[in-house]
Formats: structure tokens, sequence, C-alpha cells
């Protein structure tokens, strides 16, 4: 029974019914309300009413839930009688209104078919223009077939619907052989259809020699399992999930098998390629931060090495108060011999000033050599950073894919180049090559050249100014050991000023690579705060079926405490002193702040450096820093389903949401294959989560599952069901010629068991199948039908 509108507009679906129930008064309520519970259908257009007669008056409000979805579903099952389909009929009086309203019902052309209606009053009717379930043809499998010369399997077309395929069948009955036979003719990857030996789990050419499957799209595309080399899959993304494979996920560290929880989750989420390009790019950078994290640690040892060996240097210097009073004294001792030798003292200041000029000339010629050197080292480190600079953008411009980007960066970074060529140009100018006469010069003209010109010839007018001074040959003797005495002291004066202020600057680096170093510490912990927020979106659509994935930056307590303890003195056990960040109790997923865990590594580091951490005698310091200061930092993502933790939940749970998993996080539209998903979950969560799963999830991609389950066949409404039968496998004999039959047909298709029919597969319908071969299949039926007429 299908109610009608009460405007005298036949069915037409103009009329609101919703407005009547929220304005219902008058001595016709009551009678109209009858006529709602006996009802099975209403013809109505009205976004209202269609949301109301499902149960779905509230849904996308403010606080809407599973709840409150209940409810309504409840209150309209009281007040109406039932969930009601909304239908529109053309009812056209005149050619040019036909054919504008559709209603397209899904179901066998057959009464009962229709009569489905009743019990999926959501998804067996949509109003609306398109066809809906909408997949794209090259995505779906249309028929499938197998090719047995010996008999060994039916050669008959198997169809499939586009949403939800199940197949059903005895022990041993063909049921797995099929949805193998599927997932090896189109997946690129067999890993997974091989068994614990490394052997396939079905060798299906010793059933049949000369065995095939074919698989046809619905594009009409056909591929055979056993094909010429090099043709590729023609849907090559499908989700094979074997027996026991879910099970064997949610339990890696019983199974011995399989991935860590957190890996697999990892894993899921970067099988979107733009999810995967930004994990593998967060990678590359954490690696980068590592390696200038090693190389920092480096130079703050060898900048504390540096200056312990100045340190050391400088008390090998003669004290500064001594050459001071030393200089002075023989500066005297020369003006004394200079009187001597008749001098005036105009002449005294002149060669005085001779003499400074010396040895500024001589210190100048000091410096020359030192900054030469100096130059020649450090070009040569730059011309291999250069290099380096060369090689990377390189690689960044071969790895960019549109022009546009890449003339612009080749524009840009242009500047490297020439900064080679500049680099490698002031090398060639210090080339210094040696003439006949053994004096070595320089080939290119440099800065260099330029000044030891000038040295030169300032030592050329020193030596001819201070000659008319230096007439008496044994007085100058005297003062030119003293003056030779006076420039060495000078000199190591100079050094010790020099090695006192190199002292302070190697500290100030100490200090400022220590900086350096935690700053590139809390930058990679950044990198896992921002891969998270970046991979957030990725999770968000699991939400609306009660699956939330939270990303978490973790810190590996237990591994930083193996590394320390490890290096550590035991007879002191230092680590006991730092509960903070090292405690033998503290789990991976431990709660931590970075604040928290950068200030129990910055105090051990600061103990480790001041001798106050008590390391094993074959441990050195940098060993321990670079061990303290690993990266100990993973993005841990935590599962929760309806408040429930991923690692806390029971295997058959764990292994449903895992299957969530696997499903909500792919973006790949092909189908998917389950062998018995129901394995380990109790009925109630194979009713209340497993099959509302399946419901959804098949009008978005389509899926085939093997079950033993009656709710997955009959509360999941499959759209197609496949009966496989093997000759001898169970008390009933058939006449088919094939050890391996397979019939298939909507949920609806029904008839009583035909005794004449020798053929088990066609003696019944598709219906009296699942009653006979599913356990609790007939009930299933009686839940989802209530008053469906069984027999």
């Amino acid at each position: 029974m299908v109610v009608s509108n009460s405007n005298n507009d036949g069915a037409s679906a103009v009329q609101k019914h919703y407005d009547l129930f929220e304005n219902e008064e008058g001595s016709l309520d009551g009678l109209r309300s009858s006529i709602y519970k006996i009802s099975h259908a209403i013809f109505s257009t009205n976004i209202k009413d269609i949301n109301y007669f499902l149960g779905k008056r509230l849904e996308g409000t403010d606080g809407y839930n599973e709840e409150i979805y209940k409810q309504e579903v409840n209150d309209v099952i009281r007040q109406r009688g039932s969930l009601k389909s909304c239908l529109v009929g053309c009812d056209s009086h005149k050619e040019s209104t036909l054919f504008s309203k559709f209603t397209w019902i899904k179901a066998e052309l057959t009464f009962e078919g229709l009569r489905q209606i009743c019990f999926e009053p959501e998804q067996r009717v949509k109003i609306q223009t398109d066809k809906p379930d909408f997949k794209e043809d090259k995505v779906v499998i249309d028929r499938v077939k197998f090719h047995s010369p010996n008999n060994v399997f039916t050669p008959e077309m198997i169809q499939l619907n586009q949403n939800l395929n199940v197949i059903i069948g005895g022990k041993s009955s063909g049921k797995s052989i099929l949805l193998y036979s599927i997932a090896k003719t189109l997946l690129p990857d067999h890993s997974i259809l091989l068994n614990e030996n490394g052997e396939e789990k079905y060798d299906l050419s010793s059933l049949d020699p000369d065995f095939n499957f074919e698989i046809t799209s619905r594009a009409g595309i056909s591929q055979k399992m056993f094909r010429e080399d090099g043709e590729n899959s023609i849907i090559p993304d499908i989700k094979y999930i074997p027996q026991n494979y879910l099970v064997k996920l949610a339990e890696p560290e019983v199974n011995k098998k399989g991935r860590p929880l957190n890996k697999l989750v990892r894993d899921l989420i970067n099988e979107d390629d733009d999810s995967k390009t930004r994990y593998d790019n967060f990678i590359r950078n954490v690696r980068q931060y590592d390696k200038e994290r090693e190389d920092l640690i480096d130079k703050y040892f060898e900048l504390i090495d540096d200056t312990e060996n100045l340190e050391n240097e400088l008390k090998t210097k003669s004290n500064k108060e001594v050459l001071e009073t030393n200089i002075a004294s023989n500066t005297k001792k020369v003006e004394e011999l200079n009187k001597a030798a008749g001098l005036t003292t105009e002449q005294l200041e002149e060669y005085k000033k001779i003499q400074e000029r010396q040895l500024i000339s001589d210190q100048k010629s000091t410096d020359f050599k030192s900054d030469f050197e100096s130059t020649k080292t450090i070009l040569k480190e730059l011309d291999k950073v250069a290099e380096d600079l060369i090689s990377s953008k390189n690689n960044l411009l071969s790895s960019l894919k549109l022009s546009s980007i890449k003339s612009y960066y080749e524009d840009k970074l242009s500047e490297i180049d020439s900064l080679k060529d500049t680099i490698s140009t002031l090398r060639k100018e210090l080339k210094i090559e040696t003439n006949e006469e053994g004096a070595k010069y320089f080939v290119e003209e440099n800065p260099f050249k330029t000044e030891q010109d000038i040295i030169e010839s300032e030592a050329t007018a020193i030596d001819l100014a201070i000659k008319p001074f230096q007439q008496n040959e044994d007085i100058q003797k005297q003062i030119t050991v003293l003056n030779q005495s006076i420039a060495n002291d000078k000199k190591l004066l100079s050094e010790i000023d020099s090695l006192g202020k190199q002292i302070i600057d190697k500290k100030a680096l100490v200090q400022s690579t220590h900086e350096d170093i935690f700053k590139i510490y809390e930058e990679s912990y950044n990198e896992y705060v921002n891969i998270i927020a970046e991979l957030r979106d990725r999770t968000l659509d699991l939400e609306k079926d009660g699956l939330k994935i939270e990303g978490i930056p973790q810190f590996n307590f237990p591994k930083l405490y193996k590394n320390i303890y490890e290096i550590s003195d035991g007879r002191t056990a230092s680590y006991n002193h730092y509960p903070q960040i090292l405690d033998n109790k503290k789990k991976a997923t431990a709660e931590c702040e970075f604040s928290s865990v950068k200030e129990g590594i910055l105090n051990v580091f600061s103990d480790i450096m001041n001798n106050s951490y008590a390391l094993l005698p074959k441990i050195n310091k940098k060993h321990a820093i670079k061990a303290l200061l690993d990266d100990y930092y993973f993005d841990y993502w935590k599962i929760t389903y309806k408040n429930d933790k991923l690692g806390e939940m029971s295997t058959g749970k764990a292994s449903f949401v895992i299957l969530m998993l696997i499903i909500g996080l792919s973006k790949s539209k092909s189908p998917i294959l389950i062998d018995q998903p129901e394995d380990n979950l109790d009925n109630r969560s194979i009713t209340r989560d497993l099959v509302y799963y399946l419901k959804n999830k098949k009008l978005e991609r389509q899926i085939i599952v093997v079950t033993h389950n009656a709710n997955i066949v009959v509360n999941s409404d499959a759209e197609n069901v496949i009966v496989a039968n093997q000759k001898g496998q169970n008390n009933s004999e058939s006449s088919s010629e094939f050890q391996f039959d397979y019939i298939n047909g909507a949920i609806e298709n029904t008839f009583p068991i035909n005794e004449s029919e020798t053929d088990l597969l066609k003696s019944m319908g598709i219906r009296e199948h699942v009653a006979e071969i599913v356990e609790g299949g007939k009930e299933a039926f009686i839940l989802r039908e209530k008053k469906y007429r069984f027999h």
C-alpha cells in the first residue's frame, strides 16, 4: 500500500505529508495515522517527507549523533508503523509532462523485488534524474569466467553487481578460490597471495593443467589470469584482504607476522599520492636535520678541543709582565748604545722611527703569509660547497614537473653557477710558479701580489734608511741582538693577545653551537608537528563512521633509556637522577611535552659535559651526546572507535577497525575483495558495526565478500549473491558435470525447492540457498522482514 496525497492530485507527489504531521488536528487525524501505519510507501518528493520517513529528519543539525538517529527511527516506527520509501509517480494528463519525474528502484524485476523497498527503504529507492550509485565503468568488474577445458570449473559467466556481492557456500565449495582468482588476475603484486611458507594458497593449475580465469570490466575490457608478460592489470589498485589477514595485522606480536599497528596506519594514510609526497618530504627534512645535528655536535667538540689546545698553547708562552719589562729594558739599552756610537738626539729619534717601521713591516709579512694560507684553504672548501650547491640545485630542477616553475627557479638559482665560477677564478689567481732563478711568483694579478710588492718595497726602503745608523760594527752587533730580542718579545706579546682573543672567540662559538644544536633539535620536532597537521585531512572522512585518528608527536622513552643505559657506569647509575626522561617504566606512548623533554635532555647534556654524569670508561663524551640527542620522536597515530583505543580492543574488533582503516583511507574507487571479514567478531558486532559499514561503503566501491554469516548477506542487503558448490562436499548430490559450480542472483530471487531438479544450484531460489547454506539465514530474513512471507 502506497499513501497518496490529500490534495486531489493523484500520485504526482506534490503534497507535503510532514507539514500535516506538524499541524495535526481534527477528527480525521486518527484515521490518517492509521492509514500511514498500514502503508508501505509514500507518494512524495518533498525532502522533509523523505528524511522524516527514513528517520533522518534531524540529520545535519548541530549535535546530531547515532543516539538521536536511533530515537528518530523508533519514533517513526511507533507513530507511522515502519520506515518508508518515498516514491514519485508520473500521473501525466498530457504528453508534455511525461518523463519529468523519476523514481529509481533497485531490485530484480519481480514483485518480490519491488517488495524489497519495504525492508530497505533508503538504499533501494532514489528520486532523481540520473541513475544512482554512480561508479566509473573502468573500476567495476562486470563479470568473471573460469576457463577449464577439463570441466573442473563451470564455464558459465558469473555476473557481478557494482555494489555488494557476497559469495556463500558449504565447506571447500570454491568460495575463496573464486575470490582468490579475481585477486590473482588483477593484483600487480602477488605477495599477499602467498602462504607463510612462500607458496601460493591455491595451485589452480594442479586442479586443471589448462586452467585460466577471465575478468571483464564494465568498460568491456577483458583480461586473463595467465597472459603475456608486460600486460598490465586492467584494475591494478584493487584491495584484497585474505582470510585471517586482519587478525594478523591486529596481533602482529602474537602472530610474529605483519607490521606494528602504528606503521600499518601510517602506511595506509600515505597510500594517497599527495600524502606520500608530503611524508617523503618530511622524512627527507628530518634526515637532513639529523645530519645537521650530527655535524653540529662534531663541530661542538672540535671547538672544545680547539679551545683546550689554545689554552694549553697559551700556558707555554712567557709571562706577559716579564716580556713587557724585558722590552722596556732592552729598548733603553739600545738607546744607550746608540748614544755611545755618537748619534745625536735627533738621529736617535729618527733611528727609533725606522725600527718601528721595521717591526710593522715584519708583522705585515707574517700576516701576509697567514692570510695567504687561510685564503687558499677556505677557497678550496668553498669550491666544494659550491659544487654541492650546484648538485642540489640540479636535483631540484630535475624533479620539477611544471615548466613555468622550473624556469623560475632555474633563473633565480643561476647565481649558484656564477658563485662557482667566481670561486674557481679566485683559486686560479693564487697559482704560484717558480722561475729559472728559483724564485716563486704569482702567475695572475691578485691582491696578494700587490701586497707582496708593497711589503718588499717597504723592506728595501727600511734597509736603505737604517744603513747610516749602523757605522760602528761592534756596537751595531749589540744593537742588532737587542732589537731582535725586542722584536721576539713583541711577537710573543702579540701571540699572547691573539691567543687570548681566539680563546674568547672559540668559547663564544662553543656556546652558539650549543644553541644551534638545540635549535635544530626543536626544528626537527616541529617537522613531526607539521606533518601530522598536513595529514590531518586524510583522516577526517573516517569520523563519520565513528573512527577517529589522532596524530601525536611521540617520544620513544624506552629507546632513549636503553641507549643511555648501555653507555652509563652502572655502579653510579646516574640515569636514575633524571626520571623526567630516563625511566625504564615509561612507555613509548607515554604523555610527553616537548618543553619537558627538552629540559631533561639539556640537564643530561650539561652533566655529561661537566663530568657529573658517569659514563663507561670506554665511552667518550661525543658518543654519549650523540646518543642523547638522537631523534627519538615518531609520528604516533592514535586510533579510537566509539571511545575504544585500538591497542586495547579485542582481536575481532581491532580486525574490524583495521578493515575500516584499509577501506576508509584508500582513495581508490576500485573493488574491495574480503575473505570472511566476520572472523573473530561476535554476532552483535557484525550486526551493529560490520553490516552497517559494508552497507554504506558499497555505495562508494564495488565489494566482493566471502562469508558464512547470514547478517552480512541479508542485513547488508547484498545486491548479488553468488552460491558456490563442490561436488561431493555436502549431503545433497548434484548432477552438475563440474567439480566446482556457481550460480548467482538477487537476494529476492526466490522459489521453493524443486525436487525434480537434480542440479543442486538450480533446484531452489537464491533466498532458499541462503537459508540452507548460511547459519542463521532463515532467522536473518525473519528479523529483517518481520512480516515478510517466508514459506
